[in-house]
C-alpha cells in the first residue's frame, strides 16, 4: 500500500513538472521580442523598434509585417523602410526560404539606400519563426549586387551595419587616419583617439574625422572642410560612401588619387572593409574632379603611403 502511494505521489510530481515546463515554454514564446524597422533621418542606419505581432502563424506574420513596411513612424526622426513607390508585389515561403518579389522601382534607389532597405527587409522577415533565409527578387529575377552577381539568400547575420541598439552607449577607439603629406602625392598616417556614440557606425566616424582634417602640421587635408557625409554603410565587405557635391572641391594641392585613397586606406585600416564604392549625392556614374571615375570599387593601395617616418 505504501509502495502504491509512493508511486502515485511520484507520478503526480512528474505531471506537475511537465505541466510547469509546458507553461514556461508557452510563456517564453509569448515573451519573444519582435521588431519593426525604420531608416533614420540621415539615411545611414536601420533603426529597430519593439513590436507585438497580432498573428502567430508564419505566413500570417509575413503579411502583417509586410503591411507595416509602408507605415510612417510616429517620430520625425525616422523614415519608413520602403521609400515611396517601392512595394512587395508578392511573397513565397518554401522550406524555410522566404522570397520577396519587389516592384521595379526597387532598383531606382541609390546604392546606399538600397543596402539599408535590404538590411531592413531581411531583419524584418528573418525574425519570423519558420523563416530561415530571405531572398529578394525583382520581377522574379534575382537581385544583383554592385558587381552584377546574385545577392542570394540572406539572414540577419549577413550584415554588419549598426541596427541602432545601445543608443546611449559611448566607446573610445584609436584610429589610424591617412592624410596627404606636404608633397600632395603620398599619404601619411596619423593616430587619433576618438570618443563616439556607438549608435554611429565606425566607418562613418572614420570619414567624418577625415573631413575634420589633420592635427599634425606636417599633414594636409584631403577633403574640403564643408564636405557633408550623407551616408556610410557596409554590406558584404563593401563600404558605400555617399558624400555631397562639396567632395568635388580642391582643398589642397593633393592629387585626386591621394584624396580617394586617403578614405579607402583609412576605412580598410580601421573597419572590416574590403572595397569602397563612392557616390556623390547618391550618384556613382561621375568623375571625381573630372578625372577619377567613381563607378568602380576601390581596394586598399599601400603604394600611396609614404615610407618616410
Amino acid at each position: 500500500m505504501n509502495r502504491f502511494r509512493i508511486i502515485l505521489l511520484l507520478s503526480l510530481i512528474f505531471s506537475l513538472a511537465v505541466a510547469g515546463c509546458g507553461d514556461k515554454k508557452e510563456k517564453d514564446d509569448r515573451d519573444e521580442k519582435y521588431y519593426r524597422y525604420y531608416i533614420n533621418k540621415e539615411e545611414d542606419q536601420v533603426v529597430e523598434r519593439s513590436y507585438s505581432p497580432k498573428s502567430s502563424k508564419t505566413m500570417d506574420m509575413v503579411k502583417e509585417f509586410r503591411n507595416l513596411l509602408s507605415e510612417k513612424s510616429d517620430s520625425n526622426k525616422y523614415r519608413k523602410l520602403l521609400p515611396k513607390g517601392v512595394t512587395i508585389e508578392k511573397e513565397n515561403w518554401d522550406e524555410g526560404i522566404l522570397t520577396l518579389d519587389m516592384s521595379n522601382s526597387y532598383v531606382s534607389q541609390s546604392s546606399t539606400r538600397e543596402i539599408l532597405t535590404r538590411v531592413g527587409l531581411v531583419r524584418t522577415f528573418a525574425q519570423i519563426p519558420g523563416v530561415v533565409k530571405v531572398q529578394i527578387t525583382i520581377n522574379e529575377e534575382a537581385l544583383k549586387d554592385s558587381q552584377g552577381k546574385d545577392v542570394g539568400l540572406m539572414n540577419a547575420e549577413s550584415f554588419s551595419e549598426n541596427s541602432g541598439k545601445d543608443i546611449n552607449t559611448y566607446q573610445n577607439v584609436t584610429l589610424t587616419l591617412y592624410f596627404s603629406d606636404k608633397t600632395g602625392k603620398k599619404l601619411a598616417p596619423e593616430e587619433r583617439n576618438v570618443y563616439f556614440n556607438s549608435n554611429v557606425p565606425l566607418e562613418r566616424v572614420v570619414v567624418e574625422q577625415l573631413v575634420k582634417g589633420p592635427r599634425d602640421e606636417n599633414h594636409l587635408s584631403i577633403l574640403p572642410s564643408d564636405t557633408r557625409v550623407l551616408s556610410v554603410a557596409i554590406s558584404e565587405g563593401i563600404c558605400y560612401v555617399n558624400l555631397d557635391k562639396s567632395f568635388q572641391g580642391d582643398p589642397t594641392s593633393s592629387t585626386e588619387e591621394v584624396s580617394i585613397y586617403s578614405i579607402v586606406n583609412s576605412l580598410y585600416k580601421n573597419c572590416k572593409v574590403q572595397e569602397v564604392q563612392f557616390s556623390i549625392n547618391g550618384e556613382s556614374k561621375v568623375k571625381f574632379r573630372d578625372k577619377v571615375p567613381l563607378d568602380q570599387l576601390f581596394k586598399e593601395d599601400q603604394s600611396y603611403i609614404s615610407k618616410d617616418k
